[in-house]
Formats: structure tokens, sequence, C-alpha cells
């Protein structure tokens, strides 16, 4: 199997498209040792996401909490929600990943399903996300479920996608017939964290080959310096600084791949002023030089 990213746009918004458009559904199943990053890095997208760990623990990123998952454990997270998922403590674990747009259940904008369920749903600012564990009765019914549309999305027996689409509509019964005081009752304030980022991160996007300071990136957000680096421990845990290192040598790893470019170009390209910086901070991101990693993958 070749190396994969996930694919996503200044906004951090994924560019791969979930599925079709008459049958907007994809079922993936994520090896995090055949990422080329390693893990799955921010992003976010319209459909409705289910993911279950397979094999060791994956620790999923949602603005200000961190959710480890055991095998036999699973996740939901909604709509529009930036997300982030790492290997625990090494990088044999493995999960597979439901996504798929609201269409699939709700039909038309205008159906009483989508009205009545699926938009609360989706529009519910406080449930990001659910812990799915198989403790619970009702989300253990929700994981078979998840793990039948796992099989049958491999298997394709004759008329699996109506076996798929039924086995989701009872997984989104459960959720949506649990949670329906919380899905109705949302908070009156609204933190603007999530967006504020998503703007921050759009500009070290488009900038990252250019000298960013840290006035840069809150003026992109509206914000101060202070408040753009709360904003940034309270959604990805770490500085703004630090994810524009990160994204850099991301950046730079994916140039030593794909181009025969020299190291030194590639580090100017990406933002670093020096070749021997660029060396000590590669390393510290991917625990080898960048040679090494050139002539390794």
């Amino acid at each position: 199997m070749q190396a994969t990213r996930i694919e996503v746009n200044d906004k951090l918004q994924e560019t791969v498209k979930h599925g079709s458009y008459d049958f907007p559904l994809a079922v993936y199943t994520d090896k995090f040792n055949l990422f080329e990053d390693g893990y799955i890095r921010w992003h976010w997208h319209k459909e409705l996401q289910f993911s279950y760990s397979l094999l060791e623990k994956v620790v999923v990123f949602i603005e200000n909490e961190k959710i480890i998952l055991s095998p036999g454990e699973g996740i939901f997270i909604n709509s529009n929600i930036l997300h982030q998922i790492k290997p625990y403590d090494n990088n044999n674990c493995m999960m597979f990943s439901i996504d798929f747009d609201r269409t699939l259940i709700g039909g038309s904008e205008k159906s009483l399903i989508e009205k009545r369920y699926i938009t609360p749903l989706i529009e519910s600012k406080n449930l990001k996300y659910i812990y799915l564990t198989p403790n619970i009765h009702w989300q253990k019914n929700i994981l078979d479920q998840l793990k039948l549309v796992f099989d049958l999305s491999h298997e394709k027996t004759y008329a699996y996608e109506l076996e798929i689409k039924s086995h989701l509509c009872i997984v989104l019964l459960n959720l949506i017939k649990e949670l329906k005081d919380k899905i109705h009752i949302s908070p009156s304030l609204i933190s603007y964290d999530n967006e504020r980022v998503k703007l921050a991160l759009e500009y070290v996007h488009k900038h990252y080959s250019e000298d960013i300071f840290l006035d840069n990136i809150a003026s992109a957000a509206n914000i101060s310096k202070s408040e753009c680096c709360r904003c940034f421990k309270r959604v990805l845990k770490i500085t703004p600084f630090e994810y524009l290192m990160e994204y850099r040598i991301s950046r730079a790893a994916e140039l030593l791949l794909k181009s025969d470019k020299p190291i030194s170009q590639i580090a100017f390209e990406v933002g670093f002023n020096g070749i021997s910086y660029f060396g000590k901070i590669f390393k510290k991101y991917r625990n080898c030089t960048p040679s090494e990693y050139r002539e390794r993958y």
C-alpha cells in the first residue's frame, strides 16, 4: 500500500470528496504507519464521520479536548468540526472511518427528516463529537452497526448500498433519540475559537514560505497576539509558531519525496533562511535529517 495523507485546502477543509454524487459515502481503513506524516493532520469536512479503532489506541483531538480510543471504541465527529487523529503510543494502530453526506439519510433539504432531525444534529453547537464505548448499551449498538457497514463495504454483496444505508439510519436513530435534549438545547454563548483558528491557519498555509510573525497570524484572525496564542493552545494544543514549523516541515517532506530539488533550495522554498536550522527543525519532527528522509522513503 502507498503512503497517504489527508489533502486539505488553505482553509483546512479536506479536498477529497467522500463517495460519489449518487452514493455520497466512503469507508476508509486507516493504517497510520502508511501515512506520510504518520498521523491524520488537522482538517474538517462537511460530511458526518464515525471512526472505530481496530488495533492499538488512537488519540482524537477536537478543539481543546483529547479523546483516547481503545480497540473496539469509536467516535462520532460532527460536520465542520476541526479535528486531528494521532497514534497513542505507536504507529501500528489501525482504525476505520465512515464519512457520509447528510443527504444520504436526510434526502433533500426540504424533507421532513432533514428539517426535523439532521439539521438540528449538525447545527447543535454543543455536540461536536460523541465518544462511543461498548460499555453503554445504546453506544454498543451503534458500534455494532458501524462494524457491519465496514464489513459490507468490503464484501459488496448484492444491494449492499441499501444495507449500508439501513445500518446508518439505525446509527443516527440511536444517536438522535439518546441525545435529543442535548441537540435541541444549544448554549447561548458560542465559542469562536474554531473559526478564529481556521482563519489563522488559512493565512499560514498561504504565506508559510514568507517571513511570518505573530502579528500577521493574529491579524488574519482579527484578534490580539495574546488571544491568538490562547486560541491555538485551546484548539490545537500548540503555539502558532509551533504549527508554522510543523506545517513548513510537512511541505518540505513532500518536496523531498516528489522532486529532486537540492535540500538548500527546498529549505528556502518552505520559509527557512538557513539550511542548518532547517535540518535541526526537520530532525525534530521527522526523527531524521532531510537527506536521510529522502533516501529512506
